[in-house]
């Protein structure tokens, strides 16, 4: 994913558990009447995701539901399956029309949502060093911050001829 996400090779990955994410968006939402739902995105074939929208589109004409509006947009194409998501939706129901096209901002304590920061394979050692001082110094981030090793060629497996027996082969 990093070729497709970070052409330039200076792409940066955070993690996070659901846990936390739930957490996060609870506290963000406890003291606003506002509901939420998080959770993975289903995967599905262009021909099941085409039928699920016309199901969803025909249920909401007859009876609209907010929660069965919301379970569209929590399916995506099989192709996009590596990306293994998430998805967090807020139901505002006192929030003006007039903002929701620029949504809402959700305040979040990154310190206790971000558990993990990783860099792309291909960022020179130089940009990696200056990420790293910059999470963990200038920013007090506690986790981890690492290069990923998606691209690094493991070590070689030496195999010892002395041990191996007729049914080893």
């Amino acid at each position: 994913m990093w070729r497709i996400y970070s052409q330039n090779g200076m792409g940066v990955r955070i993690s996070t558990t659901d846990k936390k994410l739930n957490a996060a968006v609870k506290t963000f939402v406890r003291d606003k009447g506002y509901r939420f739902r998080l959770g993975e995105v289903d995967y599905k074939s262009q021909a099941d995701l085409n039928f699920e929208a016309r199901k969803i589109a025909a249920e909401l004409r007859e009876n609209f539901k907010i929660k069965r509006a919301v379970d569209i947009l929590y399916m995506k194409r099989e192709a996009f399956r590596h990306e293994s998501e998430w998805r967090a939706t807020i139901f505002c129901p006192d929030e003006k029309r007039v903002n929701a096209k620029d949504g809402i901002a959700v305040k979040i304590d990154p310190h206790k949502l971000i558990d993990r920061i990783l860099l792309d394979p291909r960022a020179p050692g130089e940009l990696v060093d200056a990420f790293k001082f910059y999470f963990e110094k200038k920013l007090g981030f506690k986790g981890t911050v690492i290069r990923s090793v998606l691209y690094k060629s493991p070590k070689p497996l030496e195999v010892d001829d002395e041990f191996i027996t007729v049914e080893d082969l």
